[in-house]
């Protein structure tokens, strides 16, 4: 029987071994012990370390508690002894006995002052000695912790952090309002937008890493983002390639549990192998499309034209967006070539770009989901690569910026109702340093971000302000207003 060694435990073989005269039916346990072993002795050790150095910190404290006591009685005796000399220079001495006596004094407290300080000189040796103790065992706990081989230390770490978002969950399960500013707001209906407008963010929910693997950072996923849509239960996964520019292929999956478990999916490729050469004609670049009532959406690779891909059918349509930025002109702060971003809410389909004669500054287009023309755009006075992505909820743009590793922070809006800009204030939890896309989902009021490679959900916190509190909100939106409605059509 071969042996089987390991370094966290020890594994006991049966081996047959034959005898002479005898049937060979008997066996012998042999033991392997793993190269590393536990070092038992360094637990003895650290025990009788931790014995001594609580006897070292008990005696130390009754030293300095003797010294306190000492220090406060020689204070006192210095203020006594200064008082007398005071008197004596100023008065001169009356009596010799009384002189000789503070000369003996000060005497006194010069040995004692001299005896004082050897003691402290000692304390510190001492101090430092143990503090090199103190150090000691540290290594010595650490190199063991070495030896936790199957992460137990770095598990339970793990768990507390766990256990403490399991409770936030399940806090918010029960409560919508948990941890929210709740007072004079109402739920939102799905589909309508009367006065809706986004307060807060939950937490991150990480579903899964993209199926194409860590190296893939770049790229968009989610749902189909038109409200209403026939397939709400389909999820779709587009990785860019390593390039993180180009999307080539995509994956499609009739639900959640298929795109967990990796199952029944549907994987696309969008290039197309011609002439011994592949042609790329056909595939996208960036990280900004979305599968919006059955078509995939996105910029056509190296150009301005933006491209209509029906899953169904695999038709192919292509229109090009006059004047618009491309590669990698105006793209969001962090993220290359996402110069289109497309994005769905209660509203319809809309393409979020700048332009040359705009100097780099947000256009936000509404666009005609059959034909991809234009019917309305906005201009706005946000320099788009200041933004880190951007979504739309009923007809209002939400930008984001970076703020640290971990958070970003939705600071600006723009309300195509009104045509007027504001700011706001929403931070979200990142899981990774740096997400490429993130879009708003009508049915669900979910934001569906693709960070480093992760898919992640949020719960987007919306709510509708009563009919009663409608006007001081108007009102409030034109003092932050900076530019007026404009219609460049």
């Amino acid at each position: 029987m071969t042996s089987l060694v390991t370094a966290d435990y020890v594994i006991f073989h049966d081996a047959p071994v034959p005898r002479h005269g005898e049937d060979n039916d008997e066996c012998i346990c042999s033991v392997e012990l793993p190269e590393t072993t536990f070092p038992g002795h360094m637990i003895d050790y650290l025990e009788d370390i931790y014995k001594n150095l609580t006897v070292l910190i008990d005696k130390e404290t009754e030293k300095f508690a003797q010294l306190h006591n000492e220090i406060d009685g020689y204070n006192k005796k210095l203020e006594n002894v200064t008082h007398s000399v005071i008197l004596m220079e100023t008065d001169g001495i009356k009596d010799e006995k009384e002189f000789l006596a503070v000369t003996q004094t000060i005497q006194d407290m010069k040995k004692r002052a001299d005896t004082l300080s050897n003691l402290l000189n000692g304390t510190d040796l001492d101090i430092e000695d143990l503090l090199n103790k103190v150090n000691n065992v540290s290594s010595m706990v650490w190199q063991l912790e070495t030896f936790d081989k199957n992460n137990v230390l770095a598990t339970r770490r793990e768990m507390a952090i766990l256990r403490k978002q399991l409770a936030d969950c399940e806090e918010a399960a029960v409560n919508p309002s948990f941890g929210l500013p709740s007072a004079g707001l109402t739920g939102p209906e799905y589909g309508k937008c009367e006065n809706k407008f986004l307060v807060n963010v939950s937490k991150p929910f990480i579903v899964k890493l993209n199926w194409r693997g860590f190296s893939y950072r770049y790229g968009a996923w989610g749902k189909d983002f038109a409200f209403g849509n026939p397939t709400p239960d389909m999820y779709w996964v587009a990785p860019l390639n390593t390039d993180e520019r180009l999307m080539e292929t995509y994956r499609l999956y009739n639900s959640y549990s298929d795109l967990l478990l990796y199952k029944n999916q549907i994987e696309k490729s969008l290039s197309q192998y011609i002439g011994l050469t592949w042609n790329y004609v056909n595939c996208g670049q960036g990280s900004g499309p979305i599968l919006f009532n059955g078509s995939f959406y996105y910029n056509c690779h190296n150009s301005r034209n933006l491209c209509k891909l029906n899953i169904a059918t695999h038709e192919l349509q292509r229109v090009t967006l006059e004047g618009a930025a491309f590669n990698n002109w105006f793209s969001y702060a962090g993220v290359n070539w996402q110069d289109f971003d497309f994005a769905g809410d209660e509203k319809g389909l809309w393409i979020i770009y700048s332009t040359e004669s705009s100097k780099g500054k947000i256009i936000i287009g509404k666009l005609d989901p059959n034909t991809m023309n234009m019917i309305q755009k906005w201009q706005t006075s946000l320099f788009k690569p200041n933004a880190t992505n951007t979504f739309m909820i009923c007809g209002v743009l939400y930008a984001l910026k970076r703020v640290s590793a971990h958070k970003e922070k939705i600071f600006y809006t723009y309300d195509t109702n009104t045509g007027m800009e504001g700011t706001t204030d929403i931070m979200i939890e990142k899981l990774a340093e740096t997400f490429q896309s993130v879009s708003y989902n009508p049915n669900d009021h979910k934001l569906y971000m693709y960070n480093d490679g992760y898919l992640v959900t949020y719960d987007g916190i919306i709510k509708s302000k009563p009919q009663t509190e409608r006007r001081s909100v108007a009102s409030e939106n034109t003092q932050n207003a900076v530019i007026p409605f404009r219609n460049t059509e």
